[in-house]
């Protein structure tokens, strides 16, 4: 590749140095996810990573044979392959460790995709107070936690400190679905089968993202691609058939996860960060609930209101729009048995509310 700036002088990555260069790391509150490569690891995968994004290599000058420093807004990625071990680690530190990881385990994603049947997990890790600030946490694998999805498991048991810890959580940390779904467009708009028949083509306001299936089956139904609603049916069975895998639908029925996605970390704040984790279990627990379209409706918007109001939480009007969401929501719950997971999570809400706005 060219080097930004050096117009005719080049960088062959297959050529550069063993010796991995000095630099300072600051390894507290670092985003860490692994790539395991199980029985085989192609030669390659890291030089074909530096040539892809050698105009984020930092200074162009911290990269060697076998890793690279990547810096994107004020961010660093230090993406190191370990043959050996059949194992590529990426550690993130700085203020859009998220952004850049996601930028980055895409380009991965793609040269793995373009190896025939290459085996790999993609580590996820553990969140957990024990885990978040470690620089060895437990990981899950990425496969695992969508199954958990898949199977309405929200909770998972971190095998190092035996807390339960929100599978949604664990996904949100690492990758930005919204960048994902944008970045996949393409491949996203692929053909989707109801019981024969094929929508083929673009469809601008609903994104399938599919995980390891690259087809639904289920009951039929037309689709209006002008339509501003955010109903979608989608049979049981369709769930059921489409495989390990995970539906995620954006745009239309994505509103609210868009809304929590923006939101920070929260992570010196953990009042809103909890609050932040509440909102994504109760969106859950709403879809699981037996509530009839409109009031199910009714209680994703409020839950989506009060995510955006944490999100400007400073600004004056903010309360009044938060205690009209709560106030729906509880008589929402109301209607439920005191043991439904709404009722029990809309229990939580209030104090923390109150706190914060």
């Amino acid at each position: 590749y060219e080097i930004p700036d050096y117009k005719d002088r080049f960088i062959a990555p297959q050529l550069l140095s063993y010796k991995q260069p000095d630099y300072n790391w600051d390894p507290s509150h670092n985003l860490i996810l692994r790539y395991d490569y199980r029985d085989f690891m192609p030669k390659g995968i890291i030089t074909r990573l530096i040539v892809v994004m050698h105009r984020y290599i930092d200074q162009q000058k911290y990269v060697w044979k076998s890793g690279v420093i990547l810096t994107k807004d004020n961010t660093k990625a230090e993406v190191i392959e370990y043959y050996g071990k059949r194992e590529i680690k990426i550690r993130v530190a700085g203020r859009d460790k998220r952004g850049l990881l996601t930028i980055v385990t895409h380009e991965l994603d793609k040269i793995n995709a373009s190896y025939k049947r290459l085996k790999y997990s993609k580590l996820i890790p553990c969140n957990c107070p024990t885990c978040k600030d470690s620089q060895s946490p437990h990981s899950y694998p990425f496969e695992i936690l969508l199954k958990f999805i898949a199977d309405k498991q929200y909770t998972i048991q971190c095998q190092e400190s035996y807390h339960m810890v929100n599978v949604l959580s664990l996904i949100d940390d690492i990758i930005d679905f919204k960048q994902l779904i944008s970045n996949n467009q393409q491949e996203l708009n692929k053909s989707v089968h109801f019981k024969g028949d094929i929508l083929k083509g673009d469809i601008p306001k609903i994104v399938f993202n599919l995980f390891q299936k690259d087809k639904i089956y289920g009951d039929y139904k037309s689709m209006n691609t002008n339509d501003q609603s955010r109903k979608f049916h989608l049979s049981e069975n369709a769930v059921k058939n489409s495989g390990d895998g995970s539906i995620i639908f954006g745009d239309n029925t994505g509103t609210f996860t868009n809304a929590i996605n923006q939101l920070p970390s929260f992570d010196a704040e953990p009042d809103k960060k909890q609050l932040k984790e509440l909102l994504s279990q109760l969106h859950n627990a709403v879809i699981e609930e037996d509530l009839d379209d409109d009031d199910k409706e009714e209680a994703l918007e409020q839950i989506e209101a009060i995510a955006s109001a944490l999100n400007n939480y400073e600004d004056s009007g903010v309360k009044k729009v938060v205690k009209k969401a709560m106030k729906i929501l509880m008589g929402t719950a109301a209607a439920l048995s005191p043991t439904a997971n709404m009722v029990t999570i809309c229990k939580e809400l209030p104090a923390l509310i109150s706190n914060i706005f």
